[in-house]
């Protein structure tokens, strides 16, 4: 029985491919992004160490420019192993495009069982399986222990219900859930690599994980619900033994010169996360590995700047950092407490930039009930951290079903479409005309310059103000 697992394409609603849509930043900025689809590539390695053969399609990596595509490689898989006994799809922001590819299966492969993963899969399996019959499974957690499972009880008519971490109807209709196997990451193999080689052709990065999960939970994010659903111990870390023998062997294997640690959260405010981060780059240097690197950290990750200069030493030159907002209450709102009220968040940008460390924010700019101060204060950050990529004024939060900002914006009768993202809207009409003007004006236009986008964002926010002052004046 062939197994296979399929990644959509994730089309632009511009029509181009995701790469084609990121090559188009520049080499500056898509140079340190990772493309391989870890946790699909760590799955196919499990399975293959218990002896089960997964055939994949990646469609982002393929860089197909429509389902169609991906549709026809699955196909070309089909035609050359078999026709797939199991098909397992990864989704987080691309549900229709795997519905629809589901449903191609469905009706070409009689008998074919599919299943479905990824956070958003995990946190909303009940809906998924109540709502799409196009589905019998959803893997929930860890796919590399769910997902083998699932396959080699397909294909040895096995009992299902005895695969942890999957959810399924049971005979009655009801949908039933295994608890999921939390797996330990030094136990797993090195991901397999097939992808690496066109995905270092297109000009992007290697990439490795060194932990899976987060210990916090921030309403947003899809990362913090999962680790919260599966429990206080789903947050782990790979040694920093293992971790460094496949860096070295990525560099050896495929001269890589720069690798995306693509954690969540590399190095948090934690003393053992510091002493962690430490001992990396002890062992980075010691063993002579010379190769740059970028991590994902939070503002408050920073709490020794000699633990960042060290880091430095050993390569890091990249930080992705999740500012989201100036507003020191949104970021309460939003569980992010990473800064003391009345600290300035530019004093630690500057710190890292002054290490040698570039500074990729990560903003929220727009949420339902933001004002003109705050977007200011966010638009000063960002040009603190000299990152200069117009469409970071565009950036609007993203409610994913299962999260508590989704929960909260339900509540709240911000969502006008809830499903399969939360599309919602601005309680102040202005900001909805703002927020379209600058759509109109920087979206379309490629070679808008930062500058110019951030005069046309600022000019427009005083605007909002003085809409806001002549309808007060009006009032009285």
């Amino acid at each position: 029985m062939t197994a296979l697992l399929v990644n959509p394409p994730g089309v632009r609603a511009n029509g181009r491919s995701y790469v084609g849509a990121q090559k188009l930043w520049g080499p500056w900025v898509y140079s340190s992004m990772p493309m391989e689809h870890l946790g699909m590539m760590s799955i196919k390695a499990y399975a293959a160490s218990q002896g089960l053969d997964i055939a994949t399609v990646n469609g982002l990596v393929a860089g197909h420019v429509g389902v169609e595509q991906t549709w026809q490689a699955m196909h070309d898989v089909a035609r050359v192993a078999g026709t797939p006994g199991v098909v397992g799809f990864s989704c987080i922001d691309t549900f229709a495009e795997v519905v629809w590819l589901a449903q191609r299966a469905r009706e070409s492969w009689p008998g074919v069982q599919i299943a479905l993963g990824n956070a958003i899969a995990t946190l909303n399996y009940e809906r998924i399986l109540r709502q799409y019959d196009c589905f019998d499974f959803v893997v929930v957690g860890d796919g590399e222990v769910g997902f083998t499972r699932l396959a080699s009880a397909v294909a040895n008519g096995d009992e299902i219900a005895d695969v942890p971490g999957v959810a399924r109807r049971d005979a009655q209709g009801q949908i039933v859930c295994s608890p999921s196997a939390l797996i330990d990451l030094d136990r797993l193999p090195r991901a397999a690599r097939e992808e690496l080689p066109t995905v270092l052709d297109d000009g992007f990065s290697a990439a490795v994980f060194t932990t899976r999960g987060c210990p916090y939970r921030c309403t947003f994010c899809g990362t913090g619900a999962t680790s919260a659903l599966l429990g206080r111990n789903s947050y782990r870390a790979k040694s920093v033994d293992s971790v460094v023998d496949e860096i070295a062997y990525l560099v050896s294997d495929f001269d890589i010169n720069f690798v995306s640690i693509t954690d969540d959260l590399f190095v948090s405010k934690h003393p053992g996360s510091q002493q962690r981060a430490a001992e990396f780059a002890n062992a980075i240097l010691r063993r002579g590995i010379g190769v740059n690197f970028m991590i994902d950290i939070r503002l408050d990750s920073v709490v020794d700047l000699d633990v960042f200069r060290h880091l430095h030493r050993a390569g890091l030159r990249r930080v992705f950092v999740g500012l989201e907002t100036g507003s020191y209450d949104q970021l309460r709102a939003y569980r992010k407490q990473i800064i003391n009220r009345g600290q300035d968040p530019v004093d630690t940008i500057n710190a890292l930039l002054q290490v040698g460390i570039d500074v990729i924010p990560g903003t929220i700019m727009f949420h339902p009930t933001v004002r003109p101060e705050e977007l200011r204060e966010t638009a000063r950050l960002l040009r603190a951290t000299q990152y200069r990529h117009p469409f970071k004024f565009l950036s609007k939060v993203t409610p994913y079903p299962g999260t508590p900002l989704y929960q909260a914006y339900s509540a709240a009768g911000y969502l006008d479409d809830e499903w399969p993202l939360g599309q919602w809207e601005f309680a102040d009409p202005e900001a909805a005309r703002v927020y379209a003007d600058l759509v109109a004006r920087i979206a379309p236009d490629a070679d808008i310059s930062f500058d110019e986008a951030e005069a046309f964002f600022l000019a427009r926010l005083d605007e909002w103000d003085n809409t806001a002052v002549d309808g007060e004046a009006l009032r009285c």
